[in-house]
């Protein structure tokens, strides 16, 4: 009789474990979603707001023209190789326009890929 009554209990604890497992897989499954949601939305944060602070003081950015050339009339807008980025669409672009801003604080020049703006270049 004791054999028996100790299986039983051995049952009984094995069921509550599985009981226990399994609430604690659901709530693992649901704090990795909440752990690829905050991730995602802060990556998404800091890209979309590159450009409203500087990188350096937190100053306001104000756009500025940095040009090439040595001919003032006809100066020629800087561009950048952008053939190692995919294009969203597919294929490749071959160069896109880089934006400067520079900090109203600090003074420090901010230059970006403008890759948007080459889209509707190549289009």
């Amino acid at each position: 009789m004791v054999y028996r009554d100790d299986r039983q209990a051995l049952a009984l604890q094995v069921a509550e474990l599985e009981r226990e497992n399994t609430r604690l897989c659901k709530e693992l499954e649901v704090i990795k979603k909440r752990l690829r949601k905050a991730s995602t939305d802060g990556h998404e944060q800091r890209r979309t707001g590159t450009r409203d602070a500087c990188a350096l003081c937190g100053g306001t950015l104000l756009p500025v023209a940095i040009f090439a050339g040595h001919d003032v009339r006809a100066p020629l807008p800087l561009k950048m190789s952008t053939l190692r980025f995919t294009n969203p669409e597919g294929g490749f672009t071959h160069s896109a326009p880089i934006r400067s801003l520079v900090c109203a604080s600090c003074g420090y020049i901010q230059n970006f890929i403008d890759i948007d703006a080459s889209k509707s270049v190549t289009d």
